[in-house]
């Protein structure tokens, strides 16, 4: 990536901050449904995709495969929930997650067998595309709905973890773009949700944002194995923590209370990471234009930094002593069961 794509992603972003949930809130074109499950023929689209994936050859060209029907299921789940038919909602959600394992399956078959790297890419973006639909219709259901929509989030993430590693490994600075690029989108999914005093939301969307930036540690991890000149990633981290920070600092100004330790945690850990960053680029002598400081930090209020700045130091003396097998970013699992959210809700 040369620095005129750079700077491009830094505007995107800077944009993105600037009009808030608008650019969040954009339409995410999916696959026209065709026969969704309330229909008597919907057994013929199911035998359908049974015989398509049958007769298409090769890992990658079944990978896509699968992702196309994965992106019909999750159409369907959407017409469905418009329907308020949670029943068939639920199906479709459950059949995606099943055809986005598939995916998943047979892209790391087709990585192991040094296949281009533009499936890899195509899942990632895929899965964050997804993640938006899921939100749009999470949003429109009751809640009793809402526990396959939180499963098939889940795997939504992951199956982008595990798209964005295979990518990582022949195009790291477009790794950590796409990566850099779906926290974004978590964090103005929390910032919208913020301003409706949707709690339960923001600590979701926000939880999303913390997983997706300590698989982006690992993606600079993987990006110091394989050279070592990071520069660029270390920039793109840098500039992009910068817009990371604003946007936490406006939805810990608009969340209601229950949910402002997790924002506070969200940016100590993003703070952290940034210092750590920019001690490297300065090491380098590469800071080139990247503030060391961030602007919206200095509008929060003193008691606040304070304690984000003491979760920081206490997770410095933990880190310190802990062994160094237990220092890498923690890699997601995937359960049948759904996800922290689902479970919280179970409870309620």
């Amino acid at each position: 990536m040369n620095k005129v794509r750079l700077s491009l992603v830094s505007i995107v972003l800077v944009i993105s901050l600037l009009f808030g949930g608008a650019a969040y809130a954009q339409e995410e074109e999916l696959p026209d449904p065709g026969i969704t499950p309330d229909s008597p023929f919907y057994f013929l689209d199911s035998l359908g995709k049974k015989l398509g994936l049958a007769f298409t050859f090769g890992d990658e060209a079944k990978a896509r495969k699968a992702l196309e029907y994965a992106e019909e299921r999750l159409a369907e789940a959407q017409a469905m929930a418009l329907k308020n038919r949670l029943k068939e909602m639920t199906q479709a959600a459950g059949e995606y997650e099943q055809f986005m394992a598939m995916v998943n399956e047979r892209m790391q078959a087709a990585v192991q067998k040094n296949a281009s790297s533009n499936v890899s890419e195509k899942v990632a973006l895929a899965a964050q595309k997804h993640l938006a639909v899921l939100d749009k219709v999470s949003d429109e259901v009751p809640e009793q709905g809402k526990e396959a929509l939180d499963r098939a989030r889940e795997r939504s993430l992951n199956e982008q973890y595990n798209a964005l590693r295979a990518l990582a490994q022949n195009r790291v600075e477009r790794a950590a773009e796409i990566n850099l690029d779906s926290v974004q989108q978590r964090l103005l999914r929390a910032l919208e949700k913020a301003s409706e005093n949707a709690t339960d939301e923001v600590a979701d969307a926000v939880e999303d944002a913390e997983k997706l930036r300590r698989w982006g540690e690992e993606i600079s991890e993987i990006a110091r194995g394989l050279s070592d000149n990071t520069t660029t990633v270390d920039e793109l981290v840098a500039k992009a923590t910068s817009v990371h920070l604003e946007v936490l600092a406006r939805v810990h100004e608009k969340a209601p209370e229950p949910a402002r330790e997790a924002i506070e945690n969200a940016m100590a850990n993003a703070l952290q990471n940034r210092e750590q960053v920019i001690e490297r680029l300065r090491e380098k002598a590469a800071l080139g234009d990247i503030s060391e400081n961030v602007t919206a930090l200095q509008q929060i209020k003193a008691e606040v930094m304070e304690r984000i700045q003491n979760r920081i130091q206490e997770r410095l003396k933990e880190k310190e002593q802990e062994p160094i097998s237990n220092l890498k970013p923690e890699s997601p699992k995937v359960s049948g069961s759904g996800n922290t959210s689902a479970a919280t809700r179970s409870k309620k």
